[in-house]
């Protein structure tokens, strides 16, 4: 059965109110939990940036709202996700959804394994109270409580 985003975002995988100074150290922070976890090598933090740098900041999917990944040929060892908050947001270049606060990342060995995932966060993120409880949360269990209370 595939992971679900409740199954993969558990509370060593957020961190809250992260200092950076742009989006790579945005990027960075996400993809860091990915690799403290073993779920991806190094190499896909670097991937992840190359992307954005090569195609633009499609990893800017809503208002405030980025989700930064790259290909499953870049590192991954198993599907995972990461989430991070911002202290102060940082622009990714597009104007109409910058600036970013809320960085999801994810990693899939395969396109089925990260749908479900997506999914999951897509029906999450559509809701705008979800994002702003994420914004609001001042420890990683109130993130994981809404979770938990959104799945079930």
């Amino acid at each position: 059965m595939a992971a679900t985003l409740l199954d993969l975002l558990q509370e060593n995988m957020i961190e809250l109110n992260i200092a950076v100074e742009n989006w790579e150290e945005a990027l960075q922070q996400g993809a860091q939990l990915l690799i403290e976890d073993g779920g991806v090598e190094p190499r896909y933090l670097d991937a992840m940036i190359a992307m954005v740098k090569e195609l633009g900041p499609y990893v800017v999917i809503a208002p405030g709202l980025a989700l930064g990944h790259a290909g499953p040929d870049k590192g991954v060892k198993r599907t995972c996700f990461s989430l991070v908050t911002l202290k102060t947001p940082v622009n990714f270049g597009v104007p109409v959804n910058d600036p970013v606060d809320v960085v999801f990342s994810f990693a899939a060995p395969n396109k089925e394994e990260h749908m479900q995932a997506l999914r999951d966060l897509a029906l999450f993120c559509s809701e705008e109270k979800n994002l702003a409880a994420i914004r609001a949360a001042t420890e990683k269990k109130q993130v994981r409580d809404l979770l938990i209370k959104f799945f079930n």
